[in-house]
């Protein structure tokens, strides 16, 4: 099936529809990576370490903002989440025929556990050796993926501050076992109805539960929370859709319109409930405004080299930072968590995750459990790998501004 997608500067593309599952306009080359979003991530877990850091001032400029809502990197990180596997799964479907949860589970695996287990060790013997205080039961619940429901905000002192960002890592955790699952067992006429009711349902359960228990740690839930990755992946469905995929075009051109609107809701709504109930549907059209349009001028900053290096650490930055930027409450290990030298343990201790566990580790998972498209082209890829991308349909269609 083919169809053609035509917008404002760029040029007219007419390709396969499984090449254009998250594919920038006027790039129909199948290939997993997406710089764009690395971009998107680097901003995100810069805004969460900001959030949890000290203030800082460098003349009329600080970081006040990001002081009180720099938590929105959270919810880019969702929105990134749900286009992203949602679009792999398609684009194994497309090319397979099946959805392999093996495979699947494989990669994953392989891609989370072993930083976020080096993270944990690390912790759990500064702990016993009395350097830094960490509640063992937070610890526990952090390793099961289930922090999000666990004695948050009820530890006295700081016993939980080390553990605290592994909520939103339980939530996509939750994620990840009911979208593949619900992609597998549920046939394509369905999966857009089935996944609108869920994400509704979680939208008038979370309204419900605000009303009556108005608990701060409760938008940490993942059944208050779970729309903000399902409705992201039922638009990298649509996307792959023809009619929908030219209606989307035209809404993701004016993304910048989109991002303003969401930076305003998430400034201005003091208790986050009508942002959290438009974000979802906000954050992954102009992230995908970014993805198909990425020769404007800010796609073009996301893109960065330096920019798009943060965002291959965000993973790690993201979990070592609660050891690090925690000196506007309490400072056990010192001068170690003042700036500067806190940023540079920070971006040492992630890029020596990176490079040493989390790349290495990203390959093997990619060689025991090919994907169907190959990724970055810093992770290796086997011969496997390059097997089944060789007959993907290419449309080489050249990119402008």
């Amino acid at each position: 099936m083919e169809f053609s997608g035509t917008a404002r500067g760029f040029l007219t593309c007419k390709v396969p529809i499984q090449a254009f599952i998250l594919t920038p306009v006027g790039n129909a080359k199948v290939r997993g990576y997406l710089p764009t979003l690395d971009g998107w991530r680097a901003i995100a877990v810069l805004s969460v370490v900001l959030h949890h850091d000290a203030p800082h001032s460098f003349g009329f400029l600080g970081t006040g903002w990001f002081q009180e809502h720099g938590s929105f990197g959270v919810d880019i990180f969702f929105g990134i989440s749900g286009l992203l596997i949602c679009s792999r799964l398609l684009e194994e479907e497309s090319k397979y025929g099946a959805i392999s949860l093996r495979r699947f589970y494989i990669r994953r695996g392989f891609r989370i556990l072993p930083p976020l287990l080096g993270y944990l060790f690390v912790i759990g013997a500064l702990a016993i050796g009395g350097v830094i205080a960490v509640d063992r039961k937070e610890w526990l619940a952090s390793l099961l993926f289930c922090r999000n429901y666990s004695f948050l905000g009820t530890v006295p002192g700081h016993a939980n501050w080390y553990t605290g960002h592994f909520w939103s890592l339980a939530v996509e955790e939750h994620f990840y076992f009911l979208l593949p699952g619900m992609l597998f067992l549920i046939s394509r006429r369905w999966r857009i109805p089935s996944l609108v009711a869920v994400a509704v349902a979680v939208e008038i359960w979370r309204s419900y539960r605000l009303q009556t228990q108005p608990w701060q740690h409760l938008l940490q839930h993942t059944d208050i929370r779970l729309d903000s990755l399902l409705i992201p992946a039922i638009l990298a469905i649509l996307i792959s859709k023809p009619g929908w995929h030219e209606l989307l075009l035209k809404i993701v051109r004016f993304w910048p319109i989109l991002f303003a609107l969401t930076i305003a809701l998430v400034t201005l709504d003091r208790f986050e409930v009508v942002s959290k109930l438009v974000e979802p549907i906000l954050i992954p059209l102009f992230l995908l405004g970014t993805v198909v349009f990425p020769n404007s001028l800010a796609g073009r900053f996301l893109e960065l080299p330096p920019l798009r290096w943060v965002g291959r650490l965000s993973y790690s930055l993201y979990l070592w930072q609660q050891l690090f930027v925690d000196g506007q409450f309490f400072a056990p290990l010192g001068i170690w968590q003042s700036a500067p030298l806190n940023w540079l343990l920070l971006f040492g201790c992630s890029a020596g995750s990176y490079y040493l566990v989390e790349r290495p580790l990203m390959n093997m998972g990619h060689r025991f459990a090919p994907p169907a498209t190959p990724g970055r082209s810093d992770l290796e890829e086997s011969p496997q790998v390059s097997a089944t991308v060789s007959d993907a349909p290419q449309t080489d269609v050249a990119r402008r501004g």
